[in-house]
């Protein structure tokens, strides 16, 4: 075999060695390699269930929370403290706080919804300039986007939009009594808003109406559709503390 055909042989043979090397370099170390694209997604799977199991962990589980809201000078709605009473012996998480608390309330409800991935639900009750407050909470929980399970008034005093965030409010009022308010609802609001009037009932009046047993009952009835019955081995251990 004369020398040009050994030389051409030689560079084929080696010209094949060369392209397999490449070849196995590409299945193997490559940008788009098999077994790196593999491992690759193997990580990306990994760091993908530990962000969602990171996230789970700090997701918190926080009870209903119930806030009675007082009137004037803190002392003229004696009727919220009455009603946290039933309410706490029924087991629900039940404080009552002064009007002009409004907003460290609101703050405080969409602080534990944001700690609950939404989950957590409150309920807002309030008489007179309290009552004027549960509209404040509503408005402010909805421009943050939070909400409550339910809102309820007793009788408030001035009239006020409800732009949103009480995904149902019950507005318990006298429309003759001289104080009472209807509420209205804003452009936009997608709950459910209930204006009931008690002008028939001549025994309330604006300074009792947080009191009446019968609206109590109500009250403790939309709680527990609202959030849920309450938790009776909470309610038992207060009875036994009391």
């Amino acid at each position: 075999m004369s020398m040009s055909k050994r030389a051409g042989c030689i560079a084929l043979v080696l010209s094949g060695f060369l392209l397999a090397g490449c070849q196995t370099t590409a299945q193997t170390s490559g940008e788009g390699g098999t077994t790196v694209q593999m491992a690759r997604d193997a990580m990306a799977r990994g760091d993908l269930l530990s962000s969602t199991s990171a996230r789970t962990a700090r997701v918190q589980q926080i009870p209903p929370r119930v806030y009675l809201i007082r009137g004037l000078a803190n002392v003229f709605s004696q009727g919220m403290d009455d009603l946290g009473e039933k309410l706490r012996a029924r087991g629900y998480n039940a404080t009552v706080h002064e009007h002009g608390a409004w907003s460290a309330i609101a703050a405080e409800i969409l602080q534990n919804q944001r700690a609950s991935a939404g989950r957590h639900q409150a309920v807002i009750i309030g008489h007179s300039l309290g009552a004027n407050a549960v509209t404040d909470i509503s408005n402010e929980l909805a421009r943050n986007g939070g909400s409550v399970a339910l809102a309820v008034a007793f009788d408030p005093t001035v009239r006020q939009p409800l732009v949103g965030g009480a995904r149902r409010y019950v507005n318990l009022f006298q429309s003759n009594n001289g104080w009472g308010a209807s509420v209205a609802a804003a452009p936009g609001y997608r709950g459910r808003l209930e204006n009931i009037d008690l002008r028939q009932s001549g025994n309330l009046t604006h300074f009792n109406i947080d009191k009446d047993a019968r609206l109590h009952s109500q009250v403790i009835g939309w709680v527990a559709q609202a959030v849920g019955g309450g938790n009776r081995r909470v309610a038992a251990r207060q009875a036994a503390a009391r």
